[in-house]
């Protein structure tokens, strides 16, 4: 007997972490993330007998004209099962009056098309779900394009992970950028570590350094602190750091080792001054000396202006999930970008997530413009994944009279 109920966290949590479209956005942590933030968050499902068949983590949101039922990334249903779906979409227009609601958007997580990194699709265009949810009288939103901190992305990137055997064909699997920068990342010493809850305040500072030079707007401290208090394990906030010290102190080994080498080799010149192979060694020698020399220089400097053994290069935080790992927020501190702390994070994430058998690494968002104006997705095409946009939103509305003049009110105020 099929029944539409409100869900308990506890059950909705076993349906959403085995639904193969569940995501941190509809995970009962977020719910409860949503809950102690004041935005009033519901969980709705369909039970076949005790069964439950289909769910959605309901977001409430405000308008001058009534509230709205926002399922980012939702619902979580079979969209193939046409009863399934006229009974889900009915329940949920009746329970959205009862609440005076304005009306209902779904962002369902689901593609519309996959693409290279250069935005040629890969997959085919996904119109049946489209014209599926116009039938029900769902409106299709415009797609759109750029980044935003608030809501879920419309574009990510992405790197699956099933069938890379081991660590090796993973690091092949890289471009030849990023292979080189984990190879420096061991050289420079760089050490990565979680952070304990005392320490998100460095955290967001490091994190507001990054949004104000980039120009875009950060989640408070006490965002971070929730996150930390109710992910639990499932969230990871990671630092990586330089000491100056050690590292230092290894680039003068390995100078005064090759002074040594060019001690030797000028003994050879002088011996054999017809011998070009020797001139040749002592330049290539002479040349990463050099290099040795300009990052003892540069790393000096900068340790006697941080007045402090140890520095943040760069931080990030993610969320782990059964159907895939999200890169959410991250900084690096612009002093320190030649270290190249964010590809070692981002490695030793991808990592884990082999290790636990999680399918999918997500980088997140990009703009969805492949026209060289988004800065972070030469980054993320440099793990050597694919691009994807989601199918978009969908607008329902419950109330059609009041939302009629609803949208022209944001028409006539240019918000449209």
């Amino acid at each position: 007997m099929r029944r539409f109920t409100e869900l308990s966290p506890e059950e909705y949590e076993q349906f959403e972490l085995n639904h193969s479209m569940g995501s941190y956005t509809q995970s009962a942590k977020q719910y409860e993330l949503l809950s102690t933030r004041g935005r009033n968050p519901i969980l709705i499902g369909v039970k076949d007998d005790n069964t439950i068949v289909a769910a959605a983590l309901i977001t409430t949101e405000k308008t001058k004209f009534g509230s709205v039922f926002l399922f980012d990334r939702g619902p979580l249903i079979d969209f193939s099962d046409d009863s399934l779906v006229s009974y889900f979409v009915n329940s949920c227009v009746q329970f959205a009056k009862k609440h005076g609601v304005l009306y209902i958007e779904w962002v369902p997580n689901v593609s519309y098309q996959l693409t290279d990194n250069k935005g040629v699709t890969q997959k085919i265009v996904n119109e049946e779900l489209i014209a599926k949810l116009e039938k029900y009288n769902f409106q299709h939103q415009p797609f759109s394009f750029g980044m935003s901190t608030n809501g879920s992305p419309t574009w990510e990137y992405q790197k699956k992970l099933t069938g890379i055997v081991d660590n090796a064909e993973l690091t092949k699997s890289y471009t030849k950028n990023v292979q080189y920068y984990l190879k420096k990342n061991q050289q420079f010493g760089i050490q990565l570590r979680q952070l304990k809850r005392s320490e998100l305040s460095e955290f967001k500072k490091l994190t507001q350094k990054t949004a104000d030079r980039l120009h875009y707007h950060d989640k408070s401290l006490a965002f971070y602190e929730d996150v930390y208090d109710i992910y639990g394990e499932d969230a990871t906030f990671i630092f990586a750091e330089l000491d100056f010290e050690t590292y230092i102190n290894s680039e003068q080994t390995k100078r005064d080792n090759l002074i040594t080498k060019l001690v030797n080799i000028q003994h050879k010149i002088d011996k054999y001054p017809l011998q070009n192979k020797f001139k040749r060694q002592y330049q290539e020698f002479e040349d990463q000396k050099n290099h040795h020399d300009s990052r003892i220089a540069k790393a000096t400097q900068q340790y006697e202006k941080a007045r402090k053994r140890k520095v943040v290069v760069a931080g990030a935080l993610f969320i782990k999930q059964p159907q895939e790992i999200t890169y959410l927020y991250s900084g690096t501190y612009e002093e320190y970008m030649d270290y190249y702390g964010p590809y070692q994070i981002q490695d030793t994430m991808i990592r884990s997530a082999m290790t636990e058998n999680i399918p999918i690494y997500n980088f997140y968002g990009i703009s969805g413009l492949f026209d060289g104006s988004d800065g972070v997705l030469g980054f993320k095409t440099a793990f050597n994944g694919y691009a994807r946009q989601l199918i978009g939103s969908f607008i329902l509305p419950v109330n059609p009279i009041k939302y009629k003049a609803y949208r022209l009110l944001k028409k006539l105020s240019g918000r449209a």
